[in-house]
């Protein structure tokens, strides 16, 4: 039977949920024990059973009957119980057929017997059995002491009970004449042949008759009732008096409940007439359970846009019972699977060979645990930090041994098989997948290849579709959702899409170097020559591994575009956003550490297990303690990342910087736009969004989020499809209004600000002393702005010198670009720095959420500081109201060592404006292309 595999495997746990349950209820059962077999030991639930020994790892049981087999010293308890199995299926699969080939069938009574003969004689042909009924056989150094144990045992093997039975005083004393008190040590042979003789002797022949021939016993209860003592003669049986039921019956109808709600029954109705049937049920238990759930529909795996996708249940992935699904083994050759844990949804990218120019094929298999989800594991699991870590784990092992399954429910352990090859056809259906390219010194990145969902320009007569690399971001891995806006938009017009794991992170090998142009740019360059060898894709120069090409992605996935473009002139064009130019500008700026940022971006490579140069976890250390930063670590940051490379860089550059990104700010744009002034094709936009917070009355976030990719969409059709007019303007950028801006000149360009600007300076010399104390009274952490992330953006400062700005005398005035800021101070104490930021104060919003850090000498002398502030974007009329706030602490620049006073004597703010732009109203959204 199947529950054998079960019985045969967790041998001692079936008996302690099959002969335990009825050790509890009062029924006598066999246990274990730490001695060997003795004469006088009883088998009576009445005595407590004594411990089994243990001896280093080896755990010696007794030589007990177990229900009607027994174990020898040279049979196992897993043997015995694998016997146990055996029997039950023997005796009730071939009950009919032993009756039938009955020899005799003159009369019943000889009928009866000869059945009882074959019942007694069908130990021969079991060896187990064969070792338990001439025990000599199995230990010929058995002394003449032990004898009389194993014969009574051989008795009561073959239906015979004895003393220990409470056998009647009559049945003893014939008994005591079938076998005598003394047995000598005989030859084995010679003692089975005569164990066998007594086996056909009239007595037990009319023993075995009577015990079919009676009726089954009248008792309710749930466990194994012994058999009927035998008669002494032929025609007398005597009936042990039934035990008491109904508090058995009570107790198995509750015990049953808890351990098994599935049951079809009360918990009362009998379950099987032997100790056998009831250490076949306990090994069963677990397979019954296991029946139900595999009621639920099976899995359905589809192709569609070129991605293999599909349910881990039916094909709607809709589970009623509010199924819960976790992936417990990965796909079996590497592949990447991406599975929705409440749907059982799921998208996977099988793996291929590098070598592998037609992509996937074969079988790939992974594993889900589809679990129930009940009200108690959705509390424990939701509970903080042990939840998800600890309990949940616990949970889903229970589940899978089906215990407590009324309280958290059963799972089921599911293989999906993905067959690849019938999948993709005999028309070898492009599929999305994974693989690993070697690069220059051996490293294995990880590169996912999405085709193109519709052909390439109609009219170029070129075979396969262009190619856009979509770099990932910092901590992010390369993109495996088709639905990812990169992957979805240049799929749909006709491109294909490769997205890869950067060096140091996730599947990827290496150490992370921060996009430096000696690791990560030689990668890049390494894919790119893959890529040009695989089928689909669209060349423009075979010999030289160049594909048709151009590549998007922000923040990391933004450097790393400007770094490789420099370097590998196969690229046809790039759309960097959020990117940077030197590092040390963007973390380090004005030798003013930006801690909050910073750490944020360390924390999130340690939480994904990236592997990453040490010297950047010293940098962040000394820099988040100390405020400072060593040469050593600023050359580190200036060789990480594009820099003044980006003067080599003359294909198409579409560059796009966020109004509120307060890592990378617009500044940094600036410089890459000004390394560009030699490229004729480079336009930047500005837009709300980036590293940081788009709020209400800061501009429209959504709306400027499908511009951007509106915008970057049309330059790969322009310059990598050859479709499409070009665009005129060279900049565009929104307002605190959402109201979009273009110009046909560049902001690094002297005529795009007005000679003089719109906003007459303003001048303030009220003079105010600021303590210096970290955090009190400072900028940030912004409340309008979840944490952590809040502690990088500029709140509001109340240990300021605020002074109002000058608005234009009519009209508009476009502020583009930094501020300009003088002043004179003096002051004592250990900080290098005082912060300044611009505060709209008709909305409580510092511009822009950002703060400028202003290096300072605080000697006791006088002292004067004339610098840019940060950029910003903003429209003013002649009712806005802008202060410029001075302060002397900040969280996104916290530094916990400054401590002193400053004297602010005097300031003068001057703003640009620009008359270059037009308005083009707000951005619609969404925008069609």
């Amino acid at each position: 039977m199947g529950a054998a595999r079960y019985v045969g495997r967790v041998g001692g746990l079936a008996i302690a949920l099959g002969v335990g349950t009825a050790i509890l209820t009062g029924q006598g059962l066999a246990y274990a024990d730490d001695t060997d077999a003795s004469p006088s030991a009883s088998s009576s639930a009445e005595t407590g059973p004594p411990a089994s020994s243990t001896h280093g790892d080896t755990v010696t049981l007794d030589k007990r009957p177990v229900g009607k087999h027994r174990t020898t010293d040279g049979t196992t308890p897993a043997d015995t119980v694998e016997g146990i199995v055996d029997r039950v299926a023997g005796e009730r699969e071939n009950a009919d057929i032993e009756r039938s080939e009955s020899t005799d069938t003159d009369d019943a009574d000889t009928e009866g017997s000869e059945n009882a003969d074959t019942e007694g004689a069908d130990t021969e042909g079991n060896e187990s059995a064969d070792a338990e009924g001439a025990d000599t056989e199995g230990n010929e150094s058995a002394d003449a002491d032990s004898a009389p144990s194993r014969s009574s045992e051989r008795r009561k093997h073959n239906g015979v009970t004895d003393e220990r039975e409470s056998t009647p005083p009559q049945q003893d004393s014939q008994l005591s004449t079938e076998a005598p008190d003394t047995i000598a040590v005989a030859d084995p042979s010679a003692q089975q042949s005569s164990a066998l003789s007594w086996l056909k002797s009239s007595q037990v022949v009319a023993g075995r008759e009577a015990r079919e021939v009676e009726a089954a016993p009248t008792t309710g209860s749930s466990l194994w009732t012994p058999p009927g003592a035998l008669a002494t003669d032929d025609s007398e049986v005597v009936a042990p008096t039934p035990p008491s039921t109904t508090l058995v019956g009570d107790l198995l109808a509750s015990v049953n409940q808890v351990l098994n709600p599935d049951s079809s029954n009360d918990g009362t109705a009998p379950v099987g007439g032997s100790l056998s049937d009831l250490l076949l049920l306990a090994g069963a238990r677990r397979e019954m359970a296991q029946v139900q759930t595999l009621a639920i529909p099976p899995y359905s795996v589809e192709v569609a846009a070129g991605v293999i996708g599909g349910c881990v249940v039916g094909t709607t992935c809709t589970t009623p019972d509010g199924s819960t699904y976790t992936v417990i083994d990965d796909p079996s050759k590497g592949g990447k699977l991406t599975l929705d844990a409440t749907t059982g949804a799921f998208r996977f990218l099988p793996y291929t060979a590098e070598q592998s120019t037609k992509g996937p094929s074969g079988v790939e298999t992974f594993s889900v645990l589809v679990a129930q989800n009940t009200t108690f594991t959705t509390f424990v699991t939701g509970l903080p930090i042990i939840g998800a870590t600890l309990i949940a784990p616990i949970i889903q092992i229970l589940q899978q041994a089906h215990i407590f399954s009324g309280l958290i429910g059963t799972a089921e352990r599911r293989q999906i098989d993905i067959d690849i090859t019938a999948l993709r056809g005999v028309a070898e259906t492009p599929v999305a997948y994974t693989t690993f390219v070697t690069s220059w010194d051996k490293t294995q990145i990880s590169v996912n290849f999405f085709p193109a969902l519709a052909t390439g320009a109609p009219d170029d007569g070129v075979p396969g579709a262009e190619t856009i690399f979509n770099g990932p971001g910092l901590a992010q891995a390369g993109a495996t959702d088709p639905n990812d806006p990169f992957v979805k938009a240049f799929r749909a017009f006709g491109y294909n899409v490769v997205t890869w794991d950067p060096r140091g992170e996730f599947a990827s090998g290496g150490v992370l170097q921060l996009d430096s142009p000696q690791y990560e740019g030689q990668d890049v360059q390494q894919l790119i020559s893959w890529v040009a060898t695989q089928d689909g894709v669209e060349l423009d120069d075979a010999a030289t591994k160049d594909p048709r090409m151009g590549m998007v992605g922000v923040s990391y996935g933004g450097g790393i575009q400007l770094v490789t473009a420099a370097s590998d002139p196969r690229v046809d064009a790039i759309a960097p956003g959020w990117a940077w130019n030197t590092l040390p500008d963007s973390l380090y700026p004005h030798n003013a550490f930006r801690t909050s940022y910073s750490a944020l971006l360390l924390l999130g490579l340690v939480q994904t297990g990236a592997r990453i140069n040490p010297m950047i976890y010293g940098g962040i250390l000394t820099g988040a303690t100390l405020g400072i930063l060593t040469p050593a670590q600023i050359q580190l940051l200036q060789n990480s990342g594009p820099g003044q490379t980006v003067r080599n860089i003359n294909v198409p550059t579409l560059l796009f910087q966020g109004t509120v990104d307060v890592l990378f700010p617009l500044q940094q744009s600036i410089l890459n736009m000004g390394y560009l002034a030699a490229n004729p094709n480079v336009k930047l936009l500005w837009f709300c969004g980036g590293h940081g917070t788009c709020l209400p009355d800061q501009g429209n976030g959504d709306a400027d989020s499908v511009w951007t990719l509106t915008e970057t969409v049309k330059w790969m059709q322009h310059y990598v499809k050859d479709l499409g007019p070009a665009d005129p303007n060279a900049f565009e950028w929104t307002d605190q209004n959402g109201d979009r801006w273009t110009s046909t000149v560049r902001p690094t360009a002297d005529e795009f600000y007005d000679a003089e600007s719109k906003v007459l300076p303003t001048l303030w010399n009220t003079g105010k002393t600021l303590p210096i104390i970290p955090i009190i009274g400072g900028s940030g952490p912004s409340p309008d702005v979840d944490l952590p992330y809040s502690l990088g953006d500029g709140s509001v400062a109340t240990n300021a010198v605020s002074i109002d700005l000058n608005n234009p005398a009519s009209g508009e005035a476009n502020v583009v670009g930094a501020p300009h800021v003088v002043i004179n101070y003096s002051g004592l104490g250990t900080s290098r720095h005082i912060y300044a930021q611009v505060v709209d104060k008709s909305t409580g919003l510092v511009v822009g959420n950002i703060v400028s850090p202003i290096p300072v000498t605080l000697n006791g002398r006088d002292q004067t500081v004339e610098i840019d502030l940060e950029d910003i974007a903003y429209t003013m009329t002649p009712h806005s109201e802008l202060e410029l706030q001075i302060f002397t602490t900040a969280t996104p620049f916290l530094n916990l060592t400054q401590f002193g006073f400053v004297h602010i004597d005097s300031v003068e703010v001057s703003l640009p404006t620009t008359s270059k732009g037009s308005n083009q109203g707000p951005n619609p959204l969404p925008i069609a292309v």
